[in-house]
């Protein structure tokens, strides 16, 4: 069994990566979540496999809980609550796909949340080099500051 020699190993590396991973990271890591088991609630529906399904669906459920308790809701404003709103209805849209054996419902979700994990790298991408570009310019004279601004 070649998945049981690399299981363990994987496993300490999947944690290792969620250990040392920054606040950004882990969100993109549970939209990843999220969207790979959407695809697999997807081939279940098309293969048969309820129980699968189910269990997809499920880790589906948990990766939008994570998202929506990671929200903080008073520094966040109003893009927290319309993100709360968004993962509420992924949240309904997956029980609803479940329930009624929709793959067109994880379907929809896996697309809106793909795209949106798309401008979370991209957001991410841009407070990093505003970050870069902050620390090295902490790191010259003040006159290289002040000529670099104005």
């Amino acid at each position: 069994m070649p998945n049981a020699t690399y299981a363990k190993p994987f496993g300490q590396y999947k944690q290792a990566s969620v250990g040392t991973a920054d606040r950004g990271q882990l969100v993109v890591m549970i939209y990843d979540h999220c969207i790979k088991w959407c695809g697999i609630a997807k081939e279940s529906i098309a293969g048969g496999h309820f129980a699968k399904r189910a269990e997809a669906a499920h880790k589906v459920e948990a990766g939008i809980s994570e998202l929506m308790t990671a929200l903080d809701m008073e520094k966040g404003g109003e893009v927290a609550k319309n993100l709360w709103r968004l993962y509420d209805f992924y949240s309904y849209h997956i029980h609803e796909g479940n329930m009624n054996n929709l793959s067109k419902n994880f379907e929809e979700v896996q697309r809106m949340m793909s795209q949106l994990r798309d401008s979370w790298v991209q957001a991410l991408g841009q407070v990093r080099q505003d970050r870069t570009t902050a620390n090295n310019l902490s790191l010259g004279t003040q006159r290289s500051y002040v000529s670099m601004v104005g």
